[in-house]
């Protein structure tokens, strides 16, 4: 073989074992995984929601010695409490309830109170009076089915004793009055204290109504409870007002009665 070939071929042989040896001296690079989908998966929350009904300390306790005594009182400025049975436009009708204490969201959970006219004025507009003390624990505004309403605790202390003993209802439970179909809400925030025959707005046609009337709803169930908003399943309401609707009417935590069990003089329940 030509001297000349041999040194070429010893040239190459050369290359490759100096070729070889840089490439196992040199470190191994390992590409970083990319997360699928990176630029659409939503960021996870900071922080899980707050469960409701909850507890929302917007005023001070107040201590059951430095209360108002219990009081009732008519929710309608136009229309006396010993009365107030012969404006009833739909009674209260039990829903079905639950082996497990729920309730149904069915039959009628509350009393209708109105009328279309009276001496040439209608009911649409007449003063929403507080029935009892209490505060207030919720402001709907034009939510399905209330429309605007008011939600008052009355807290053990000061409700009525006939209810307490008709109701078995237990210290540390409060009652619940809602107020629906309302118009002109009063200027009033969750947490404020509210005395008996307080206004608290007008009747009006606002939610699911088919004419002028009150809807007044009572339950009693842990104090201290304040909803931010409730409203039935609507493509317009919110997780959370759903969430608070069931609490309020369908969860067996707030324990639904006859209103008509408050309203009524002791003695003709």
């Amino acid at each position: 073989m030509p001297t000349q070939l041999l040194r070429w071929m010893g040239g190459l042989g050369l290359g490759l074992v100096l070729g070889l040896a840089a490439c196992q001296a040199a470190p191994r690079f390992t590409p970083t995984p990319v997360p699928a989908n990176t630029a659409t998966a939503p960021a996870s929350p900071t922080s899980a929601p707050t469960p409701f009904p909850s507890a929302t300390p917007t005023v001070a306790p107040q201590s059951s010695a430095s209360l108002p005594a219990p009081a009732l009182c008519s929710p309608l400025a136009v229309q006396p409490l010993e009365t107030i049975s012969e404006i009833i436009t739909q009674p209260f009708i039990v829903p079905r309830q639950l082996d497990d204490g729920t309730y149904k969201d069915d039959a009628h959970h509350g009393l209708d109170l109105g009328y279309y006219t009276r001496d040439g004025v209608n009911f649409t507009g007449t003063p929403v009076l507080s029935a009892t003390h209490g505060r207030v624990a919720a402001l709907i505004r034009n939510r399905p089915p209330y429309g605007d309403a008011v939600l008052i605790e009355t807290p053990h202390a000061q409700i009525p004793g006939s209810l307490i003993a008709a109701q078995s209802i237990p210290p540390g439970d409060s009652l619940y009055i809602l107020y629906a179909h309302l118009q002109n809400l009063q200027t009033l925030e969750v947490g404020q204290e509210i005395t008996c025959g307080q206004p608290l707005a007008e009747t009006g046609l606002t939610g699911f109504t088919g004419g002028p009337h009150l809807h007044f709803e009572t339950r009693w169930g842990p104090a201290g409870q304040s909803f931010a908003s409730m409203a039935y399943y609507h493509v317009e309401t919110t997780e959370e007002e759903r969430a608070n609707y069931v609490a309020w009417r369908m969860s067996g935590t707030f324990r639904l009665f006859d209103p008509m069990i408050l309203l009524s003089p002791p003695g003709e329940n």
